[in-house]
């Protein structure tokens, strides 16, 4: 029989495409019809979502738990459960674009159905709180993000450069800066970065922000610090001990922000450098501890990672600078319209994927990683990190050689930290059973080029599940779930952190893996 036969037609927004009956719809939902998979498909998040219609089986026992009863009447199913059938027709919870645009689809440009797309808001139905106005927020060092929820219904997500950059692109020079004198500044910048993401997205809703009864704000510790106006004195100097851990409720009035009379908690972190977005993302992915270790990487300009094996959690953060999130390099940007988010050498020529089918302004993470992935592929750059001249993949848009040292520098401390507590653990990275990769940024970028510059290990790549932004999942759970408020806060007090400042092992790591493999 010819495979290239199709099998059975079977729907994705809109679009026909051929395979084989009893696919997982998960494994299709990549690309442009990308759907948040926190937990990897273990149904376990609750968090792909799409509509199906067609002869697809009743719903299991599991599903209908992490679901309700009431999502699946309106059509509402999750992919991680579904095989393909003939003639079934799927259509995404979610766009591709994760620029400044709304990314969970609202109920008016849902017309045809009249529903709304929505976040998994726990497994507890008991514990669940419908508030009728609420909104997550992370904020990271380079990006912030902020969904709104409507009865318990997320309506609208949407993300914006953090407006702290200008004061340094990384925690440490942000902490500096605060310490001499710009601590209000630092305040007033994301107060009102976080004011309005909020603003912008109760006015797409319908809403007024002034009625947003509950905000959840995650954060690494230094974000959180700032937000609230704390001195981050104790973050500045050894023995880097945090005075406060947060896990605390407060007002948006005492915040200084546009929703006054909300209620708003900031989770628990974990210590000084390793955030309440990591408490966060642990709860958005789910995973516990297994025999042989799994481990969870958040990739951003302050890279965390964690290492779960049976009953013991240790953690680390590095400062891997913000090339990742497309800062700080000669043609970097943040993953909107216009930005290269896919690059291949191929047939003697670049190829590249455009966001928005436009003409290229620039490059975010997910595109060079693959441009770097590509020229060490082709021999332009060595394993050194030597790139003899700039290299344009199309137009004006591509990498030069100060861009490739940022990119060994981050990727560097992020491998370094990744060896370094499984060096604690006595484990090598062969022996995890998974590795989630958390972060924005992560939820675009390819495995494949990834381990080619070794940013991840090269493990089995069954084993590397990407979740894009479980802090800010985390906190939606938070948001919409009273029980998972408790549950994060036993998580962050049960790690132990390693301090990588001074540590010889990452130290030695570090200079091994900013240099690339021949």
């Amino acid at each position: 029989m010819n495979r290239e036969e199709p099998k059975i037609r079977f729907f994705i927004n809109g679009e026909v495409i051929s395979v084989e009956p009893g696919m997982k719809v998960s494994g299709l939902l990549s690309g442009s019809h990308g759907v948040d998979m926190p937990c990897g498909g273990r149904h376990a998040c609750g968090k792909c979502m799409v509509y199906a219609e067609g002869p697809f089986p009743a719903p299991s026992d599991t599903e209908t738990r992490l679901l309700g009863e009431e999502r699946i009447k309106q059509g509402i199913r999750l992919a991680c459960f579904l095989e393909t059938v003939p003639e079934g027709s799927i259509r995404a919870l979610r766009n591709r674009n994760d620029s400044d645009e709304t990314i969970c689809l609202s109920a008016d440009s849902n017309a045809d159905t009249g529903q709304a797309a929505f976040t998994h808001p726990g497994t507890n139905s008991a514990s669940r709180l419908y508030r009728r106005l609420g909104a997550a927020v992370d904020i990271g060092t380079t990006t912030v993000a902020a969904s709104l929820h409507r009865e318990g219904l997320p309506v609208g997500t949407k993300g914006a450069w953090n407006p702290q950059s200008v004061l340094g692109a990384d925690v440490i020079s942000r902490i500096d800066a605060s310490l001499e004198g710009q601590a209000q500044k630092l305040a007033d910048l994301v107060r009102g970065a976080v004011s309005q993401l909020l603003e912008s997205l109760t006015e797409r809703a319908g809403e007024r922000m002034e009625e947003i009864e509950t905000v959840v704000i995650t954060g690494n510790t230094a974000m959180l610090y700032f937000l609230s106006g704390r001195n981050p004195e104790c973050l500045s100097h050894a023995p880097f001990e945090a005075d406060e851990l947060f896990g605390i409720w407060t007002s948006g009035e005492d915040l200084g922000l546009g929703c006054k009379k909300a209620k708003v908690y900031l989770p628990r972190c974990i210590s000084a450098f390793v955030g309440a977005d990591i408490t966060t993302a642990l709860l958005g992915t789910g995973i516990r501890g297994t025999e042989h270790g799994t481990m969870m990487a958040d990739v951003g300009t302050n890279g965390e990672i964690v290492l779960f094996r049976k009953d013991r959690m240790i953690c680390c953060a590095t400062a891997a600078g913000p090339a990742f999130e497309g800062a700080g390099l000669s043609c970097g940007m943040r993953g909107t319209d216009g930005a290269v988010d896919r690059v291949k050498w191929a047939d003697g020529k670049w190829k590249v994927h455009v966001l928005g089918e436009e003409n290229a302004a620039g490059i975010c993470g997910s595109g060079v990683i693959d441009g770097v992935a590509g020229l060490l592929e082709i021999g332009l750059l060595d394993e050194t990190g030597y790139l003899e001249e700039d290299v344009f993949f199309t137009g004006n848009v591509g990498l030069s050689a100060w861009d490739i040292r940022q990119i060994q520098l981050a990727k560097g401390a992020v491998r370094a930290g990744m060896e370094t507590i499984l060096l604690q653990a006595g484990l090598n990275s062969e022996d995890l059973d998974c590795l989630y990769v958390a972060g924005g940024f992560g939820s675009y970028m390819s495995v494949e080029s990834a381990q080619r510059i070794g940013l991840l290990p090269k493990i089995d790549r069954q084993k590397i599940r990407i979740c894009g932004n479980a802090a800010l999942a985390g906190a939606e759970r938070i948001l919409n779930d009273s029980a998972c408020e408790k549950e994060a806060s036993a998580l962050a007090a049960g790690a132990e952190t390693v301090n990588l400042g001074g540590n010889e092992a990452f130290q030695d790591f570090y200079m091994e893996h900013m240099m690339f493999e021949e």
